[in-house]
């Protein structure tokens, strides 16, 4: 693509910028901001605002051993037997729970009203009375050893030629799907973006008037760059978004927080074949734009989703990186530059798969973009109707 000439790079910033609205990002950038800091910061804010439950624990016939815990946003005080009589007509208002456990390792929870804390007291003290019951048997030091040990199970994974270390640290399929989900925005972005510009300039008559000064292929260039910056853009965003959200589903994780590390190879390539995917898909919806009048009236419009088909496909199989599936779908150009960058976060793909996937996606975009510049020239040619399948054959075929 002829980045390097001067009207190209003009259109593709005229094209960037007649879509970028400085108010409308900033305002998204806010909300993003406002996102990550309370991701941030969500610990100490639902510590603040964590509710704090006061009740007694009375056990029957014997004192209390001292070693149960609640949990930790409930606060349990031992009770007298006296205290327990009273409260069994009536609970006071200072108290949310009154456990009373059993001689038989039972409990009962006296409470004012049903509530989801409950439930996180009840498996508490199942697991507690649990312990006891089983403290209450007749065994020896080796079978008591024996019965609070969880039994071991080794997984034994072979790995050829493989750095363990390294395997550890590569993404999940969860960094696939959510690349197949920015990927989707970005050919949704394109979609819209490409079919509002070309069929606008058309119904309006301006494209005429700009063909006397420059070549349809410049133009088509100019827009498919531009558009593809918009793609990026609105990846990039969405990117952030997830990320924001993960940091605020960390904040309610025992963890706290979430980390991942990719190899700067893996990183660098899979740009490059978002990129290309993204230009070649974007050449692909310019040229068939052209060939469309009237978008709200025409029933070439749903064709324009075809390519979102080897993006959907590729869901069903990014769990999945060595399956041969998923081998042939990360070299065909139509879904490599979604399947390569997931396969690659995932498992160790083979060099000639990575050569030649790309091979195949620079050929292809080379010729979709020569495609899109031959549709747009007919295309133009026709006002007030479309051109028939066999025109759209032809200049395919150039």
């Amino acid at each position: 693509m002829s980045l390097l000439n001067s009207k190209v790079s003009k259109i593709a910033w005229w094209e960037f910028r007649r879509f970028f609205k400085w108010k409308q990002e900033l305002i998204s950038i806010g909300l993003l901001v406002v996102i990550m800091a309370v991701s941030t910061g969500w610990g100490a804010i639902s510590a603040v605002f964590e509710e704090q439950y006061t009740g007694a624990i009375y056990f029957e016939q014997r004192a209390n051993p001292g070693e149960y815990e609640a949990p930790k946003d409930i606060t349990l005080r031992d009770a007298g037997s006296m205290e327990i009589e009273k409260w069994k007509t009536k609970l006071p208002e200072d108290l949310d729970v009154v456990v009373m456990v059993h001689p038989d390792n039972t409990a009962t929870l006296r409470v004012h009203k049903r509530d989801d804390w409950q439930d996180e007291l009840t498996d508490s003290l199942q697991s507690y009375l649990q312990q006891l019951r089983v403290a209450a048997l007749d065994l020896t030091d080796e079978q008591r050893t024996t019965l609070d040990s969880k039994p071991d199970v080794a997984l034994d994974i072979a790995q050829v030629n493989t750095d363990e270390t390294a395997a550890e640290d590569e993404g999940s399929s969860e960094l696939g799907m959510f690349l197949g989900i920015g990927i989707s925005v970005g050919v949704f972005t394109g979609f819209g973006l490409m079919m509002m510009s070309i069929t606008a300039e058309k119904q309006q008559r301006v494209t005429e008037q700009l063909l006397t000064i420059i070549s349809p292929r410049e133009w088509m260039d100019g827009k498919i760059v531009g558009i593809t910056l918009h793609s990026l853009k609105a990846m990039l965003f969405i990117g952030l978004f997830f990320g924001a959200i993960a940091l605020l589903a960390a904040s309610f994780s025992d963890e706290g927080s979430v980390s991942f590390t990719i190899d700067l190879f893996v990183l660098v390539a899979s740009f490059v074949f978002v990129m290309l995917g993204l230009l070649m898909i974007n050449a692909m919806l310019a040229g068939f734009s052209a060939t469309i009048d009237d978008p709200n009236h025409s029933s070439r419009s749903s064709f324009m989703f075809i390519p979102l088909l080897p993006i959907f496909l590729c869901f069903s199989v990014v769990d999945s990186p060595d399956g041969t599936l998923a081998q042939i779908m990360s070299i065909l150009p139509v879904s490599s530059f979604m399947m390569m960058p997931a396969r690659l976060a995932q498992t160790d793909v083979a060099w000639w798969q990575i050569g030649l996937s790309l091979a195949l996606l620079v050929v292809s975009l080379v010729w979709m973009r020569n495609v899109a510049a031959r549709l747009f020239a007919m295309g133009i040619q026709f006002y007030g109707k479309e051109p028939s399948w066999k025109d759209i054959w032809h200049a395919i075929r150039g």
